[in-house]
């Protein structure tokens, strides 16, 4: 049976995935036919198993779905395989303390990285997911929001008005640019460009745990429920399709339940 790479990217634009789903189901589909010559029922149950044996669960039913996806795609829908049920996470960790955050911003300010001292500010202040952080434009200052079209829905991504003031200068100083971070080259910025960026800032002492784009998106969840407890809307601003998503960050990390628990025990 032959591997129908193109058409099955194709496919996937056609029914609105988006980019990065497009890259993991593609990447998924290659490793299935890196073992097996064909589509089978029990090809796929053999790669389930081997998915689970090599990956953590969470990769692991990607690659399932990917597969499963390229079953329907190719019309052998009777070859799919059960998913894979995934613990749901009741906590949040390797979340960056406020005070942390600033010591960050302190050291990148005082040795001249100023790019890397906005990006981590633009992530912290509006939550973005880091494939849509990249999307950031110039423009999107003057209109205070960015939208974008993502995951087959439009999502609006406020950008504080603070910020925008306070970042004037930095931004005006630059040459013109489409991209409100581009890379060195002035084209748009990757997600490995941004992650590693930010992986750089070990140097300054940093917990390399909460030196990830995902960690800023996790800060700005904590704060904005300390400042405003309305779930309902952060839910939004997130851009979490269930208010239950957004729930775990009412809860304590594991590290304070602990804590808590401990101190509750000293009886």
């Amino acid at each position: 049976m032959e591997y129908k790479a193109e058409e099955f990217r194709e496919w996937m634009i056609e029914n609105e995935r988006s980019e990065n789903t497009i890259s993991n189901y593609m990447d998924s589909v290659k490793q299935f036919f890196e073992i097996f010559p064909e589509v089978s029922k029990k090809n796929m149950i053999e790669f389930k198993r081997r998915k689970l044996e090599e990956n953590k669960p969470k990769t692991a039913a990607i690659r399932c779905i990917a597969m499963n996806q390229y079953c329907e795609f190719i019309g052998m829908p009777e070859c799919k395989v059960k998913s894979i049920k995934i613990h749901k996470q009741n906590t949040v960790e390797n979340v960056p303390t406020l005070e942390e955050y600033e010591y960050l911003l302190e050291c990148l300010q005082k040795v001249g990285k100023m790019k890397t001292y906005w990006m981590i500010q633009f992530l912290a202040k509006t939550g973005a997911r880091v494939s849509e952080f990249i999307r950031f434009e110039r423009s999107h200052l003057e209109k205070g929001e960015v939208t974008l079209w993502t995951k087959g829905k439009i999502r609006k991504i406020l950008i504080p008005e603070e910020l925008i003031r306070d970042s004037a200068e930095y931004f005006s100083g630059l040459p013109d640019n489409k991209w409100m971070f581009p890379n060195r080259y002035g084209k748009q910025m990757t997600e490995r460009g941004v992650a590693q960026n930010i992986k750089n800032c070990q140097r300054y002492g940093i917990r390399k745990e909460m030196l990830h784009p995902h960690a800023f998106r996790h800060l700005y969840a904590v704060q904005f429920l300390k400042h405003n407890k309305n779930i309902a809307l952060l839910a939004d601003l997130m851009g979490h399709e269930s208010v239950d998503t957004t729930a775990i960050y009412l809860r304590l990390s594991a590290e304070e339940q602990r804590r808590q628990f401990n101190s509750a025990m000293n009886w």
